[in-house]
């Protein structure tokens, strides 16, 4: 009976779509019918981060962040590895450029320290702080924040920007050598980041937002780059799907 019923509903939607041509297009073009992958139907990326094409997308979120945020960049400016944003956003706004690195070989570095480490850094030394894709490389990144937030001065300003998503910077030797902390370690969403900063920061003013959306998430895991994308794309902001999280910091004078 049952085989019967089924047969028979099967026989009416078949007499609806010969009786209406048009229908079974538009029902392959319905959400959810039909997704059209082209290139994008693949395992592996194009690239990894994207300098291959051009400008990773996350490099094009920081550089507009930053840029927002030139004028709070100035005074005694400390910056990880390099000092290449703080010559880049900072201008003649920096009386002094400070390269902290946990690596004495390197040859841009002022500070050697380990950002874990208590008392790493000089207490109120510096009146900005960029802290840009650092942290998930931390072990213990709330002990670097707690570090960071003591060696800024009243009225300074931190500025962070942390992965929500990413293809992982790792090296599969690493996690053979160092099982125990790897190389890339965390990935933060724009609430978590607040509480970590909250909980490493007592009295700071702290804003956080999100940048990205699902498109330049697809187009930054894939390994594309911004050029791949339009400038309307790569600015709407869609909440639920970040590429990074950004952060500004004021410690109160």
């Amino acid at each position: 009976m049952a085989h019967a019923v089924l047969k028979s509903i099967r026989a009416a939607a078949s007499r609806r779509l010969r009786e209406h041509p048009r229908a079974k297009a538009v029902r392959r073009h319905l959400p959810g019918r039909r997704v059209r992958w082209g290139n994008l139907r693949r395992t592996t990326p194009f690239g990894a981060f994207g300098f291959e094409r051009g400008e990773p997308v996350d490099r094009r979120y920081i550089a507009a962040f930053l840029d927002r945020e030139r004028e709070g960049i100035g005074g005694d400016v400390l910056e990880v590895k390099d000092a290449a944003y703080t010559r880049r956003f900072g201008g003649s706004r920096v009386t002094a450029s400070h390269v902290v690195d946990v690596d004495a070989g390197n040859p841009a570095v002022t500070v050697v320290a380990d950002l874990c480490a208590p008392g790493a850094l000089p207490a109120s030394a510096y009146d900005t702080i960029i802290l840009t894709q650092v942290l998930q490389f931390l072990p213990d990144p709330d002990a670097a924040l707690r570090n960071l937030w003591a060696a800024l001065r009243p009225g300074g300003t931190m500025l962070v920007t942390v992965p929500c998503l990413s293809r992982l910077d790792v090296l599969e030797h690493r996690l053979q050598e160092r099982p125990a902390t790897g190389h890339d370690l965390w990935r933060w969403t724009p609430a978590g980041l607040d509480l970590a900063l909250r909980r490493a920061m007592p009295g700071a003013r702290i804003d956080v937002e999100p940048a990205g959306n699902v498109l330049t998430a697809l187009a930054f895991t894939m390994g594309l780059a911004a050029e791949d994308l339009r400038n309307d794309e790569i600015d709407r902001v869609d909440p639920h799907l970040p590429v990074l999280a950004l952060a500004v910091v004021h410690r109160p004078a």
